[in-house]
């Protein structure tokens, strides 16, 4: 009778240890969930069509003590374009822009252009340039006050 309530009492501490263990592991697993989608995007942007066109039709830069970079854009495309993301890069084989200038930027009809002037040696993202060697704009739809698809296209400048 000893030996029978003896593995009993294992049984029960076998059991309540796998419910303590399943439990622990659905607790941290929809913590790990529900941290993971605050920081991965629920939707993927898609990529605009073609008929989607922004380009960087010119550049200017003023150096000095405070540097500038005017920037103009031509919409190129048939579409309004909604906004765009403005990037720079500071090494020279750089492929894509890594500190933005801005995100919103202004919307564009199809033939318009839209110069705005940016200063390159105020910090952005904690970084202080001395100059610039990629612009890359990246316009975008917006559909339901969400972005609905990106473009993208950048030129390799020299600015200091």
């Amino acid at each position: 009778m000893k030996a029978l309530l003896q593995l009993d009492k294992n049984a029960v501490s076998n059991i309540i240890a796998y419910v303590l263990l399943i439990s622990i592991t659905i607790g941290l697993s929809v913590m790990v969930y529900n941290w993971l989608r605050f920081y991965v995007s629920e939707e993927e942007v898609g990529q605009c069509p073609d008929t989607v066109n922004l380009i960087i039709e010119s550049y200017t830069c003023v150096s000095g003590t405070s540097g500038f970079l005017n920037v103009t854009l031509k919409n190129k495309g048939l579409f309004n374009v909604d906004g765009y993301t403005l990037r720079v890069h500071d090494n020279p084989d750089a492929e894509f822009g890594f500190y933005t200038l801005t995100e919103t930027g202004s919307p564009i009809t199809p033939g318009k252009r839209d110069t705005t002037t940016y200063s390159f040696t105020e910090s952005y993202d904690g970084k202080d340039f001395t100059k610039i060697t990629l612009v890359e704009v990246q316009p975008f739809l917006t559909k339901n006050g969400k972005i609905s698809c990106k473009s993208y296209a950048s030129q390799k400048i020299i600015c200091q």
